[in-house]
């Protein structure tokens, strides 16, 4: 016999049931953002430039806000120019930072002395000692590359893996401390000419004023050896 359906079967029905609505409210939304997440439409590694810093303080509104200027007025080929925030955290922060590298995420690194010095010396980092406009602009600013050369443990080569960021004040606006931190670019990120580009950029831009750095010619910035 069939039940009639009436307020109170209903309300019995919901009693005993709404954990299944439930259920199935929460399944759809979870498939959804599934769904919405693997067929999103991701820039190819030649149109973006990310840039990846090690400050749990940073601002990254205020970075995005500056990587998308430098996007839109400079680089407008580029479809995709963000910052990402790494923590600094001894434990989670290592975890996070190696996962990312392995990945092969991340273009611009803003990295520590430690931290810099552990991926340079293990190949994970570009030489950036063929890119002459990028040497001469950070010297020109009072940079003292040497500072970033590092020797690869594998192969024994000496390399200019980063430019020290010590003078490049402009990221305190940033909620950056500069001190004792290294610009580098990850090996293999499927963009290095435009990552030197934007390198150039920042050391640039974040120069004190009354030490900026002789003016280079960024649309010059690819040319390499």
């Amino acid at each position: 016999m069939k039940t009639p359906v009436n307020k109170t079967t209903l309300r019995q029905h919901w009693e005993y049931s709404w954990w299944k609505y439930f259920l199935l409210i929460v399944l759809s939304l979870v498939v959804w953002n599934l769904v919405y997440t693997v067929t999103a439409y991701r820039p190819p590694a030649d149109k973006k430039v990310d840039f990846y810093v090690s400050s749990a303080a940073a601002d990254q509104d205020e970075l995005n806000t500056y990587l998308e200027n430098i996007r839109t007025t400079e680089m407008p080929d580029m479809e995709q120019m963000i910052s990402v925030i790494l923590t600094n955290d001894a434990y989670y922060g290592t975890m996070q930072l190696a996962t990312y590298i392995a990945a092969g995420e991340g273009d611009v690194y803003m990295l520590d002395g430690d931290t810099f010095q552990q991926y340079a010396t293990s190949g994970a980092m570009l030489p950036l000692e063929g890119y002459q406009n990028l040497v001469d602009q950070a010297e020109a600013a009072g940079i003292s590359v040497d500072k970033g050369w590092r020797t690869e443990s594998d192969s024994g080569e000496r390399h200019l893996y980063g430019i020290p960021a010590s003078l490049l004040t402009g990221f305190v606006n940033y909620g950056i401390d500069p001190d004792n931190m290294y610009l580098c670019v990850m090996c293999n990120c499927g963009n290095d000419d435009m990552a030197v580009k934007l390198m150039q950029c920042m050391i640039r831009d974040m120069l004190p004023a009354e030490e900026t750095a002789t003016p280079t010619d960024l649309a010059t910035a690819t040319d390499t050896k």
